[in-house]
């Protein structure tokens, strides 16, 4: 993997662990669909000029946004706004790698070696060190949501690889406007309030939804996309374990949660392995597959 890539996948790392935190502030003064909604409003707002009409592909664009944008993101949210602990339901989104690797190697051929396999074994277990707390079984139904999540993700991360010739922001664009319109009008018939909660909501929750939409989707979520299309799902998946690392420092520096030896000693685990995948994948090649045209 190239060098200004690696890069890229930090940022996007640092933007999805600090969304944990800001979808927690959102959230808490904003009923969690609405929040969401607002989200894919500002996304597709911000993009519009973007926006395309994609020949021959519309039918599957259209699915790989609902499925990626609008599902996974309502029911993460809403998971988000019943769960007790925020450091849960960060860790439990790691789901996604095992279950893109999964469905990548057994939809798409590919491969992944065992150096790769012990690299992501070596991650996988430092995040479960880092902040799986024992407590969180007792809420078990709001986990497996977050899980439900991370594997219509995956299923996503999936579509998006096979979908070739569309612009990055051109898709975002038309995740944040089948988002709006299919979050929005749900949140209208299942949810009350809205209009009071954003009115009285503080500037905290406020730019908290700002930042998930920018941060998050734009840079983040655009990022990887944008990934996917130069390097197998095998490869990106497995990095973005960096994000739960980032997730919980968030959360010690924000929320005052203590870093214990547990915290430090799983964190160190997730970085090694999380190196271990890198370095071998760019010791083999510099790209792992060819870069795939971006046109309109």
């Amino acid at each position: 993997m190239r060098s200004s890539h690696l890069l890229l996948m930090v940022v996007i790392n640092l933007a999805w662990g600090l969304n944990f935190i800001a979808a927690k502030y959102a959230i808490d003064e904003m009923p969690p669909l609405f929040a969401t909604g607002l989200r894919f409003v500002l996304v597709f707002v911000l993009l519009l000029p973007f926006l395309k009409i994609v020949k021959g592909k519309m039918k599957h664009l259209i699915s790989a946004a609902l499925i990626i944008g609008a599902l996974h993101f309502s029911i993460l949210y809403y998971a988000i706004s019943v769960a007790d602990n925020i450091s849960s339901v960060a860790i439990v989104t790691l789901t996604n790698v095992p279950f893109a690797t999964l469905l990548a190697v057994i939809f798409l051929g590919e491969r992944i070696g065992i150096f790769s396999i012990a690299g992501l074994v070596l991650a996988f277990a430092g995040v479960m060190i880092l902040g799986f707390d024992p407590g969180a079984l007792e809420h078990m139904e709001d986990l497996l949501l977050v899980m439900l999540a991370a594997f219509i993700y995956a299923v996503g991360a999936i579509m998006l690889r096979r979908l070739a010739g569309v612009h990055v922001l051109n898709l975002q664009c038309w995740i944040g406007l089948l988002g709006m319109i299919s979050v929005l009008s749900l949140s209208y018939f299942v949810e009350n309030g809205q209009l009071a909660a954003i009115e009285a909501a503080s500037w905290r929750a406020k730019g908290s939804v700002i930042f998930s939409a920018v941060a998050s989707s734009i840079v983040g979520h655009g990022g990887v996309y944008y990934l996917l299309k130069r390097y197998p799902v095998t490869t990106i998946a497995p990095l973005t374990l960096m994000s739960q690392v980032f997730a919980v420092i968030a959360s010690v520096i924000l929320l005052g949660e203590i870093l214990t030896l547990k915290m430090w000693i799983g964190g160190l685990l997730t970085f090694i392995g999380v190196g271990v995948i890198v370095f071998r994948k760019r010791r083999k090649t510099v790209d792992a597959n060819p870069a795939l045209p971006e046109t309109e």
